[in-house]
């Protein structure tokens, strides 16, 4: 089954029904790389929490808590009589507030203490460099997946077996393609084995999304599996998303010299 990058954020942040949540939950129990992606999510927002959790336990400072006793004092008297009305220029008060805030903006630079909102910033810096650094490994740049904001996809060396190695040929660099099909609803995919990483490629906008994938068992793409294996339980998901059969050698040849179109 499929899991959307959303919907494996809203798992992390408990944000999902029951049904749902156990639905994706299942999805990630089956597929390592889901479980290392959910891993990756959680463990950004704990570390987020860790920042976060101190600066909204900040005291409340000692200006504000002034004025707010003021203001109670003001209203009532020590005798516990209400004082008589007094005209309250607004724009007066307006003004006041205004420069006190300019004060304080002065002030907290002149420390270098960032303000809520630039910590915030900071945080969010933060957090993007935790990801990087988490998922880096799994998903470089020059790696055969790498991670958009669509999903996985296919990239370097699997890109260019996905793009042009028939089927019916052997091997390249470790990488096997088993079958080319034509999915329900258009488009064109192929199922792949490899030492670490197996799954269903789908053409998208020039790119081969990764729609299902399961961890390679660190044998050769070409050795022998039995069945049950990762070649076929990648089949049986082929089966149930193709439209007909899947392409026949000709039939591939020709939509690999048509690029896929």
């Amino acid at each position: 089954m499929s899991v959307t990058p959303e919907e494996l954020m809203a798992l992390a942040d408990g944000e999902l029904p029951p049904e749902e949540a156990a639905r994706v939950a299942a999805a990630v129990a089956a597929d390592p790389v889901l479980a290392r992606r959910l891993d990756a999510e959680r463990a950004l927002r704990s570390a987020l929490r860790g920042h976060l959790e101190p600066v909204a336990q900040e005291p409340v400072p000692d200006a504000l808590t002034d004025r707010i006793a003021r203001a109670a004092a003001e209203d009532i008297t020590g005798t516990g009589r209400a004082t008589p009305a007094e005209v309250f220029d607004l724009a007066a008060a307006r003004t006041r507030r205004e420069e006190a805030e300019k004060a304080d903006r002065r002030a907290a630079k002149a420390r270098r203490v960032p303000l809520f909102a630039d910590r915030r910033m900071a945080f969010a810096m933060a957090a993007s460099l935790i990801l990087g650094l988490m998922l880096g490994a799994q998903f470089r740049s020059e790696g055969p997946i790498r991670q958009t904001r669509q999903g996985l996809v296919a990239s370097g060396s699997l890109a260019r077996t996905l793009d042009r190695q028939p089927a019916s040929t052997g091997e390249s660099g470790g990488t096997r393609v088993l079958a080319s099909f034509q999915r329900q609803g258009g488009g064109y995919c192929r199922v792949f084995t490899a030492v670490a990483t197996s799954g269903i490629a789908c053409r998208e906008e020039g790119t081969w999304r990764l729609e299902r994938t399961i961890a390679g068992d660190g044998a050769q793409a070409s050795e022998y599996r039995q069945a049950g294996s990762a070649q076929a339980e990648l089949m049986a998901a082929a089966q149930d998303m193709m439209r007909g059969d899947a392409l026949d050698e000709a039939q591939e040849h020709a939509v690999i010299e048509k690029d896929w179109r």
